[in-house]
């Protein structure tokens, strides 16, 4: 199966990297988004408009539809889109005689429900079409080429027949087309109906009304049908991208034959079989490595992209075959002009990062880096003032799940999954500390105030090292093991550490040594602490942002008490004191999206209303030279940039 994904949608027109707007909140405060990048990440599924081939549409895994002007070169986000951030637009169909009239199929990423979508303005609004069966993630969608009212969609829960445009539907082969995936109606006889389920084909030759599997003619038991794809010159031909490779029938599918797409074997993951809208004896075949081209209806194969890439969206220019779209997987668009010789990426406006954490570079001024979550792991580095964006990793695939610059020019540490690396300088390579801390998860990273001591909070524990060794182990005969998701060394108390785990929250008065639990009166059990801050003018004074929302204590931890409004009892991700001012509170949602400020110390709080960020936050970090700055890693659309004025 493929993955599932989930971000939110955004309301109306989209931030390129350099546009900036305007929203006021309350009497006394603007702001301004600036949407940053890095560009690229996860595509869905790709359109392109068969009447006017430079408008091309892009769908996401986080309920984004995203429209190009200019062949791909560029992007603009559709808004409001079809306002389902958890759902995974997999599927973008086009009206056969309305060029402005546009369909998009989507699965939820939570559940097993999603929705059949229509534009009937060039996406610029977009209406939910009702399906009958409670089970709607629509997973392909069919329209019957001379009579476009007559439709066919895909679900898990099962098909469904239209006769007039999506008014009325009817089940067909219940009982038997469960886990359906693709849909395909034969473009000369519209009584033949093909359906691919996550275990074999389908096809009906009476308009849904009776239907058989075609079972033990070439095509393993097992093959999930992720396409078919219908030859229009001769409709016999049917091809059909499968978990096991690439599969052609001559017969109307009535048997398979499975293509050899790679020199040594038959099984290939295969997302999309995609003919030429220019000449259909030419076939694409995307899949989890690379794309590949057949000039000879799937004879013999040539690999056209690297093998690293999965290839989920195929589309030709009808009016420029030498002009291919990619969508993949992390890679975003890639485009070519010259048939497939070689290939640019083409995310000009359009992202989908996931940046769970940033830092300023503390070796190289007006330089801050952002951790990826998503794709090959690592970060990106980018200068303040603009530029590029540089990918930095450790190893291709490793996420870093946290980052700390150590004093002194001791280095870096990064916490991955598979323990800490080091950093002595910038041109020394990444080395990975020995010990039980190389077994360990390392969520969190902090100095003590002295800048003498490191913490690592585990999955298993808080580890400590002097930073001169580097050495980290759990001190003797501390039993607490936990969870250990945020550490933070306070201000002006530098013999006191305190840790959030799923424990609740831990403090320490002698440097890490040994741990207490504080009392978590007034928080819900087994709550993820996702943010932990201290007050700068009250140590006793704390805010937790969790799963559960906004807590604030005033007894240093002991009791606690749900701050903020409706909108803040969801995920709250992350907590800033702006400048230094107790007063001044800014807060981050990164379930319903949105940031939440406070300018009386937590008493009132205000959503910070822009009509283009809505996104679900991940972390919020300020500019060390201009706290009424700050910078936002979202939950896939990358860095935003906000400047409270």
């Amino acid at each position: 199966m493929r993955f599932r994904l989930t971000l939110s949608a955004l309301l109306i027109c989209f931030l390129f990297a350099t546009a900036t707007s305007q929203s006021v909140i309350g009497a006394s405060l603007s702001t301004r988004f600036e949407r940053l990048g890095p560009f690229g990440g996860d595509v869905r599924s790709l359109l392109t408009d068969s009447s006017e081939p430079s408008a091309v549409y892009l769908g996401t895994s986080n309920g984004e539809i995203y429209k190009s002007a200019d062949s791909g070169k560029s992007w603009r986000m559709l808004m409001p889109g079809i306002e389902q951030p958890s759902y995974v637009v997999d599927t973008l169909v086009q009206h056969p005689r309305n060029s402005r009239h546009i369909y998009a199929g989507a699965w939820d990423s939570y559940s097993e429900g999603g929705g059949l979508f229509e534009s009937r303005d060039a996406g610029a609004t977009w209406a939910r079409i009702k399906l009958p069966s409670e089970l709607t993630d629509v997973r392909g969608i069919a329209l019957c080429r001379d009579n476009p009212s007559y439709m066919l969609v895909a679900t898990t829960g099962g098909v469904f027949l239209s006769k007039d445009g999506g008014g009325e539907w009817n089940g067909v082969g219940e009982g038997l087309l469960t886990k359906a995936h693709s849909v395909a109606i034969d473009p000369v006889d519209p009584n033949i109906l093909y359906v691919g389920t996550w275990r074999l084909g389908y096809v009906s030759r009476d308009m849904g009304k009776s239907w058989t599997i075609v079972e033990n003619k070439g095509m393993p038991l097992d093959s999930d049908i992720f396409s078919m794809t219908i030859q229009p010159g001769n409709p016999s031909v049917v091809f059909a991208g499968a978990c096991s490779g690439v599969y052609r029938s001559d017969d109307g599918v009535r048997t398979w034959t499975r293509l050899r797409v790679l020199p040594d074997k038959f099984t290939i993951r295969t997302h999309v079989v995609y003919l030429d809208p220019a000449n259909s004896k030419k076939v694409y075949a995307g899949t989890t490595e690379g794309l590949y081209v057949s000039e000879n209806e799937g004879r013999s194969w040539a690999l056209l992209t690297s093998k690293s890439i999965t290839v989920n969206a195929v589309q030709v220019d009808p009016l420029n075959s030498r002009r291919i779209l990619l969508g993949t997987e992390y890679h975003g668009v890639q485009r070519s002009e010259d048939g497939g010789k070689t290939w640019q990426p083409s995310n000009d406006g359009f992202t989908h990062k996931q940046i769970p954490w940033i830092q300023f570079d503390q070796d190289e001024k007006g330089r801050f880096i952002a951790g990826l979550h998503s794709g090959g792991g690592g970060w990106y580095g980018r200068k303040t003032a603009g530029g590029d964006w540089t990918l930095e990793q450790i190893e291709p695939g490793m996420r870093v799940l946290s980052f700390l610059f150590l004093p002194n020019g001791s280095g870096r540490l990064a916490g991955t999954p598979q323990g800490i690396y080091h950093k002595k300088n910038a041109s020394a390579p990444w080395k990975k500390l020995t010990g039980a801390i190389a077994r360990r998860t390392v969520y969190s990273l902090a100095t003590d105030q002295g800048g003498k001591i490191v913490y690592a909070g585990t999955d298993q524990g808080i580890y400590r090292a002097p930073i001169d060794t580097l050495e980290f182990r759990i001190p003797p005969g501390n039993r607490l093991v936990p969870m250990a998701w945020r550490i933070i060394a306070p201000e002006g108390t530098p013999e006191t550490v305190l840790a959030a785990t799923n424990l609740g929250i831990l403090r320490s008065q002698d440097r890490g040594v040994t741990w207490k639990v504080t009392s978590a009166h007034g928080l819900p059990e087994r709550v993820m602490i996702n943010a932990m801050v201290v007050s700068p003018a009250d140590k006793d004074r704390f805010f937790l942002g969790t799963s559960a929302g906004l807590f604030e204590s005033e007894s240093g931890g002991v009791y606690w008490k749900q701050s903020g409004g409706r909108d803040m009892k969801t995920g709250i991700a992350d907590i800033l004191f702006l400048g230094g001012d107790e007063n001044r509170i800014l807060a981050a949602n990164q379930t319903t999206g949105g940031l939440f400020l406070s300018e009386d110390g937590g008493a009132e709080w205000k959503k910070i209303f822009n009509p283009e960020f809505a996104s679900p936050v991940f972390c919020l970090t300020q500019d060390p030279d201009n706290p009424s700055i700050v910078y936002i890693g979202t939950r896939y659309e990358g860095v935003y940039r906000l400047t409270l004025e």
